[in-house]
């Protein structure tokens, strides 16, 4: 059985090597010591405020799809909390045995994650959090399950954000003969708000991957406005685009991430919900 996967191989479950949402996706992924509705998937310290709901589509290159949903809740110096669901999935591969034109038919994958992610204050401005999650994944008639856990630290002071965290700390059972790795990852961040300008840049450290560099920028012209540019030194992306539109307490998100070689490019759509009135965000 084979098949071309527009991910990496190894290690396995490559959409946890990604922030979630379209805000993440173009501000290049520098996201680790960023406050949003979806941070639990970056950091788990990095918790939003209030309750806020946000729901996201990519559509990733060839036939790969993933869908995002989470929701957060809590006060600004006590517990915060959060839940979220990710699928990644492609269907209509290819099956062959060997190295063959003839197709034998074809075969869907499928990997999802549901976690529970909790965030406490250490001190007047240091946040720790921790996300344990559940994780599924099937490729044709096989499949096979395990866990992980995420741990993060923030620090905040003023107009800076500092951020780490380790994530996808676990193991998964055999798939087949064989258990897929998870992409373990170290991040640290680094972010700051000046005026209508918000600037991050991060450095991801993933096991069986290069170590990679990833700056954002973010601008507000309008009150209701965010425009978005962002950089990784991937291998086969770098540049990414974006822009969010508020309005009351919605914002809708979306980002665009050409990739090199011919392999086309990526659409990410997200709309945020926000309790507290704005969906702005914590910028």
């Amino acid at each position: 059985m084979g098949a071309s996967m527009p991910v990496a191989a190894e290690p396995g479950f490559a959409v946890l090597q990604l922030a979630a949402g379209a805000r993440a996706a173009a501000l290049g992924q520098a996201t680790t010591a960023l406050v949003d509705a979806t941070a639990a998937a970056a950091n788990p310290a990095a918790l939003g405020v209030g309750r806020t709901t946000a729901l996201s589509h990519t559509q990733w290159i060839g036939d790969v799809r993933h869908e995002h949903a989470s929701s957060t809740w809590g006060s600004v110096d006590g517990g915060r909390y959060g839940v979220e669901l990710l699928l990644s999935h492609a269907g209509d591969l290819e099956r062959r045995v060997g190295p063959t034109d003839q197709s034998l038919g074809a075969f869907g994958v499928y990997e999802w994650t549901a976690a529970v992610a909790w965030s406490r204050p250490l001190g007047d401005h240091l946040r720790g959090g921790i996300n344990g999650k559940y994780a599924r994944q099937s490729i044709d008639t096989e499949s096979a399950s395990g866990g992980a856990v995420d741990l993060g630290l923030q620090y905040s002071d003023g107009p800076w954000w500092l951020g780490a965290a380790l994530r996808n700390l676990g193991r998964m059972n055999n798939l087949s003969r064989q258990a897929t790795e998870l992409p373990l990852q170290l991040s640290l961040g680094v972010a700051t708000l000046r005026g209508p300008l918000l600037l991050s840049t991060d450095v991801h450290w993933t096991r069986d991957v290069d170590t990679t560099v990833h700056a954002g920028l973010e601008y507000s012209p309008r009150t209701h406005l965010l425009l978005r540019a962002g950089y990784q030194s991937a291998d086969t992306r770098n540049l990414s685009l974006g822009l969010g539109v508020c309005t009351g307490p919605w914002r809708v998100d979306y980002a665009y991430a050409p990739f090199s070689s011919g392999l086309g490019q990526a659409h990410h759509l997200s709309l945020v919900w926000s309790a507290n009135g704005s969906a702005k965000g914590d910028r």
